[in-house]
C-alpha cells in the first residue's frame, strides 16, 4: 500500500477550496477512492485525513454496547467530526468553515505526510512543530551519547 509522505503548501482560496497535492491523489486513488476523509485533530491545531477506508476500521473497533465505554472515547469523538469530502475535478477539496478556522488556516495549508494518514496545517504553525520537534531529537541524542 502507497503512504502519505512529504511536505506540501498549497493555497486555500476564499472560497475554503484546497487543492490535495497529486502525491496524496494517487495514493486515494490507487485505494479506488474519490474522496478523502479530514477531521480535527485531537491533540494538536491541525486537520488530520486519510482515505474513508482508514476511518472504516475504525469504526470497527467501536465497541457496540447500550454503556457508556471509555475505550471508544477517541473513536466517537474522530466519528463525530469526521468529514468525506470529494475531490472536484481539479482535486481540491472544500473545508468546512469551522476545520479552517480549527487549524487556524488562512490563505496557504501544510499538508504533511505521516504514512497511513496525513495532517493539515497552518504552514508557520508547522515550522514551530518541526523545530520544536527537532529539539526534542536533538536532546534525546544527546542523552544517549
Amino acid at each position: 500500500m502507497k503512504a502519505f509522505f512529504g511536505t506540501f503548501v498549497n493555497k486555500v482560496d476564499a472560497k475554503g477550496r484546497l487543492s490535495v497535492p497529486a502525491p496524496f491523489r494517487a495514493v486515494i486513488q490507487g485505494r479506488g477512492l474519490t474522496s478523502v476523509a479530514i477531521h480535527p485533530s485531537l491533540f494538536e491545531s491541525c486537520l488530520e485525513g486519510a482515505g474513508f477506508d482508514r476511518f472504516e476500521n475504525l469504526e470497527s473497533q467501536i465497541t457496540d454496547t447500550f454503556v457508556p465505554a471509555p475505550s471508544n472515547d477517541a473513536a466517537e469523538l474522530i466519528m463525530a467530526e469526521l468529514r468525506e469530502l470529494p475531490l472536484d475535478g481539479e482535486g481540491r477539496v472544500v473545508l468546512p468553515d469551522e476545520f479552517i478556522a480549527k487549524a487556524h488556516l488562512k490563505d496557504q495549508a501544510a499538508f504533511v505526510g505521516q504514512g497511513r494518514k496525513f495532517q493539515i496545517w497552518e504552514p508557520s504553525a508547522l515550522e514551530a512543530l518541526k523545530k520544536a520537534k527537532l529539539q526534542r531529537v536533538l536532546a534525546a541524542t544527546k542523552g544517549d551519547a
